[in-house]
């Protein structure tokens, strides 16, 4: 857990993307068993790098002198800079669209990090 925090404390905004080009995409094909997840909100990356079936593809990392793509999360606990970008992909079972709204309407609370049984994945 002290680990993901380590991360989350490395996420903040990409000053090269005003509000609106901060965006966060999902997509899965046919018979998928993961979707894959994009985002550039800071808030949407902090909560998929605490989810534990998060699994990252890449991530960009950018510092005072060059942008980085990091592709193995050991890698990024070990890469110095700014995390303003992610790509991963998680299980299909873990996305949900409800038949009522949730009680807010923020994108951070899209991503839930609540446990979920591992055994329904296979």
């Amino acid at each position: 857990m002290a680990q993901q925090e380590q991360l989350v404390n490395k996420v903040d905004r990409d000053p090269k993307l005003n509000g609106d080009e901060k965006e966060t995409t999902i997509t899965m094909c046919g018979q998928d068993k993961h979707f894959t997840i994009f985002s550039a909100k800071p808030t949407v990356i902090k909560s998929l790098l605490k989810h534990d079936h998060f699994e990252l593809i890449r991530a960009r990392v950018i510092s005072k002198t060059e942008t980085q793509r990091v592709t193995d999360r050991k890698e990024l606990y070990e890469t110095s800079g700014d995390i303003v970008g992610i790509k991963g992909k998680m299980p299909v079972g873990v996305l949900t669209v409800k038949s009522k709204p949730r009680a807010n309407n923020n994108q951070s609370s899209i991503v839930n990090s609540e446990t979920i049984d591992s055994s329904v994945f296979e």
